[in-house]
């Protein structure tokens, strides 16, 4: 699991693509008291630097995206995949409704330009909003790009950080082993590929079955069936390992979504 590319993905309301996709973090998606104090101080900066270019703004506090907790103790775990597996086929056979957000209210005045007034828009907000990063959580940013790239950097330090763990690789090790002895596919035994082996190993069942057509809740059943063997059985394998790396994923990650704006998990 990558910690921030998806809050790479809010930053297409930054350049004017339009707001963020439902479910995906956002920085102006507020958690605690702090967090939504932070949102809504980043915003006022914003709103007010372009009033200053004369452009109108409406400062937005959008409610946070409702994320489902992931397990991280042994029994919570054992239940969830004895239910859903690594959660690839589950989804096909219980789908959930997409959610929804609703949409920034700048969108609808980008929308109405064109042209050299839609970039002068998109350009001034972009401004606006790294000065706001600046000012309210202290990042030393130059632009959206650069935004970005220090994010990548972190999740390439979060993910460096966990693969080179000397107590995770000792548990990986024998988890690995004992994957293959249960006939278990183990295309690596970094800690990280571990970690995300089951939703790459049956994702690729999940994308080969694609290709022949739409994938019906019918005829995925007997693949999550068997989806929830291997995930039981990469549970039992990986019992110590998850009990360490799971927290320790979630430290890093929360870490690094405070530090660039986004609410913890």
């Amino acid at each position: 699991m990558r910690v921030l590319v998806c809050g790479l993905l809010v930053l297409a309301v930054l350049t004017g693509c339009g707001g963020a996709p439902a479910g995906d973090p956002d920085p102006a998606a507020g958690g605690g008291s702090t967090t939504a104090g932070k949102v809504r101080e980043r915003e006022t900066v914003i709103a007010t630097c372009m009033k200053q270019k004369g452009f109108a703004y409406t400062p937005s506090v959008a409610g946070p995206a409702r994320v489902e907790a992931e397990p991280a103790e042994y029994g919570a775990m054992k239940a969830d995949r004895a239910k859903n597996g690594f959660g690839v086929f589950s989804a096909i056979v219980y789908p959930k409704p997409r959610e929804t957000r609703a949409p920034d209210p700048n969108q609808a005045t980008i929308d109405a330009l064109s042209g050299s007034a839609r970039a002068a828009y998109v350009k001034t907000m972009n401004e606006c909003r790294v000065t706001a990063l600046r000012q309210v959580d202290g990042l030393k940013v130059t632009s959206v790009a650069d935004y970005q790239d220090q994010m990548s950097t972190e999740i390439e330090n979060i993910d460096k950080s966990l693969d080179g763990d000397p107590k995770l690789l000792e548990l990986a090790a024998p988890f690995a082993e004992c994957l293959k002895s249960k006939g278990e596919r183990v295309p690596s035994a970094r800690p990280l590929a571990l970690s995300a082996r089951g939703m790459t190993v049956w994702g690729e069942q999940a994308d080969r079955l694609a290709k022949a057509g739409k994938v019906t809740a019918e005829a995925a059943r007997p693949y999550l069936a068997k989806e929830i063997r291997s995930a039981l059985a990469d549970l039992e394998c990986g019992k110590d390992f998850y009990a360490v790396f799971i927290p320790q994923q979630r430290r890093l990650t929360n870490e690094a979504r405070v530090k660039y704006g986004f609410q913890e998990r």
